[in-house]
């Protein structure tokens, strides 16, 4: 039975353009404790070769929120909501990230979600939905592919 809308599997969203802001990618950097000072100090990273600085590893995540919150304002159903994610209920499972090229301040990316589709666990205790998102730059391709499951702990009377 379940509480997740499985018919929306399969589901992306429109590219959303989204501005990466020195300011942001420094404050969440010093935030981690980052001590590399390419994440948060542009003379450092000009001086190891970057344009300006470069978002540390977790900041896709600060991407697909801001793209979410973007999408919201367009009239988009944001991607919980289109789940059916319960937040009584709501865990976060595992997330993981591909990349493939760096990801700079000062640049504009296009952020993609996908419902991959979903999944049971605990002889029907638990449910799965698998997520992706991507970040492509205009001229250098995806940058990276960040996947996240988000998880159930069903009630009962929700167990199939």
């Amino acid at each position: 039975m379940g509480i997740f809308n499985r018919s929306s599997a399969g589901h992306e969203t429109p590219p959303i353009a989204v501005l990466v802001e020195r300011g942001a990618v420094a404050f969440f950097s010093e935030t981690i404790g980052e001590a590399n000072p390419i994440h948060f100090d542009v003379d450092a990273a000009r001086a190891a070769g970057h344009p300006d600085i470069m978002a540390p590893a977790t900041y896709p995540v600060v991407l697909d929120m801001a793209a979410a919150k973007e999408g919201t304002r367009k009239g988009q159903v944001d991607l919980l909501s289109l789940i059916g994610a319960d937040m009584r209920y709501l865990l976060h499972g595992t997330e993981t990230y591909e990349y493939h090229g760096p990801i700079y301040a000062g640049e504009t990316v296009k952020v993609i979600s996908r419902v991959k589709g979903f999944s049971d666990a605990k002889g029907g205790a638990l449910e799965i939905a698998h997520l992706e998102m991507e970040l492509r730059h205009p001229e250098r391709g995806t940058l990276a592919i960040a996947t996240r499951d988000l998880i159930h702990r069903l009630p009962k009377e929700a167990q199939s």
